[in-house]
């Protein structure tokens, strides 16, 4: 059930006639023995791709979360062989807030992945009964998720369908992220033509809702929109239509999550807007610059708006400072001459620049900076004879 103040679209598309079918052909009660390994405990729930067990893993004595593969996922071979190596790749993904894939296992005519079982709720459902989180509590777990991204970008991996259903949150409040790989394999083999996945409207990127090429960039704008909907219980692009909030965000920036509680944080604010930066270039470029961000607490990039201003501000600086000398010279010629009838000597400035220092981790700011420096540097330095007529 969602909370009627998130206001969310449906997450996914399923085929009533598929999960029906899939409901009667898997027989898997408790103590059910599945794949010669695993013994099923009980039922946890049914998500886009299909349902999830608990059970035990007999060979290594811990509990492990199956997730059963609906049976059009393996209705064409070579599909499936592209969805079986995308999940060997996400199985590379090593961290502890990465929900980490065991192993893909066949049941008859069945196929099930194992992977680790997370004690808890998704954020979906915490969210569902808390609506905004504490501050502290949605900082300290966008790092966590932010450490899990870093595991997964470093792999190659990119999440594609990060939202709260696929965050986990054990029961000492740490979060971890789950179905990595899923969602790009789902994509890449065709099955969203079916209709059992056409990805989450409410949590794609701009790039992902222009069907551009993504990177791991996609995957930290929708950690904003999670970090935005902690914050305050609400997500920034909301009512209408899927297709409506998807054009909303491709051709606008979110307001800031100060409009909805101006009690926040300007830090909170801060980091919010520019993970949601309209484009990738203008946001965090990598899930580690997250994390530091968030140590040091300080967001030191420069979005499109503090660009725009900072343009202004450079034009305005040179119009004043051309415009003193340009008044020092005209001061210069009009001197009178000094008693005795000799000419004055003018006025000697001697000025120099110091270098524009731009406290920021983007490449971009820097060369900004350091082509502002260069410029007055040429224009302003060295010694100025302001020479009587």
């Amino acid at each position: 059930m969602t909370s009627p103040n998130r206001n969310l679209q449906p997450e996914t598309v399923v085929n009533q006639a598929t999960a029906t079918g899939v409901l009667a052909a898997a027989d898997f009660s408790p103590g059910t023995i599945v794949a010669n390994r695993f013994k099923i405990e009980r039922l946890l729930g049914m998500g886009g791709m299909g349902l999830v067990y608990l059970a035990r893993d007999t060979e290594l004595n811990i509990q492990v979360a199956l997730k059963l593969l609906r049976p059009e996922l393996a209705s064409r071979a070579d599909a499936f062989e592209r969805f079986r190596q995308e999940l060997l790749l996400a199985r590379q993904v090593s961290s502890p807030h990465v929900v980490r894939i065991h192993d893909l296992v066949k049941h008859n005519e069945a196929w099930l992945i194992s992977m680790d079982f997370v004690p808890g709720q998704s954020l979906d459902r915490l969210l569902d009964e808390k609506g905004a989180l504490p501050v502290e509590q949605a900082i300290a777990m966008t790092r966590q998720l932010a450490l899990g991204l870093a595991a997964a970008h470093a792999r190659g991996v990119v999440h594609r369908d990060l939202k709260p259903a696929n965050v986990l949150v054990n029961e000492q409040g740490d979060a971890c992220i789950t179905d990595f790989g899923v969602a790009r394999s789902a994509g890449n083999t065709g099955i969203t033509d079916s209709g059992v996945i056409i990805g989450t409207p409410a949590y794609l990127s701009p790039e992902q809702a222009r069907a551009e090429p993504l990177d791991g960039r996609s995957d930290l704008y929708a950690l904003g929109l999670i970090l935005f909907e902690m914050l305050t219980g609400t997500l920034p692009f909301r009512g209408g239509t899927p297709a409506e909030m998807m054009v909303q965000r491709i051709v606008r920036d979110p307001p800031s999550a100060a409009t909805i509680k101006p009690e926040l944080s300007s830090f909170a604010v801060r980091l919010c807007a520019h993970l949601l930066e309209l484009k990738p270039a203008h946001r965090f470029q990598t899930a580690e610059e997250v994390v530091r961000a968030i140590d040091l607490r300080r967001v030191t990039g420069l979005g499109r708006k503090s660009r725009n201003r900072v343009a202004v501000l450079i034009v305005v600086l040179c119009a004043l400072v051309l415009g003193g000398f340009s008044y020092l010279q005209w001061r210069g010629s009009g001197m009178p001459a000094e008693p005795g009838g000799a000419s004055n000597a003018g006025v000697v400035l001697d000025l120099a620049t110091l270098p524009l220092i731009v406290n920021s981790d983007h490449s971009a700011d820097r060369e900004l900076g350091a082509g502002i420096s260069r410029l007055l540097a040429e224009n302003l330095s060295g010694r100025i004879d302001l020479v009587s007529a």
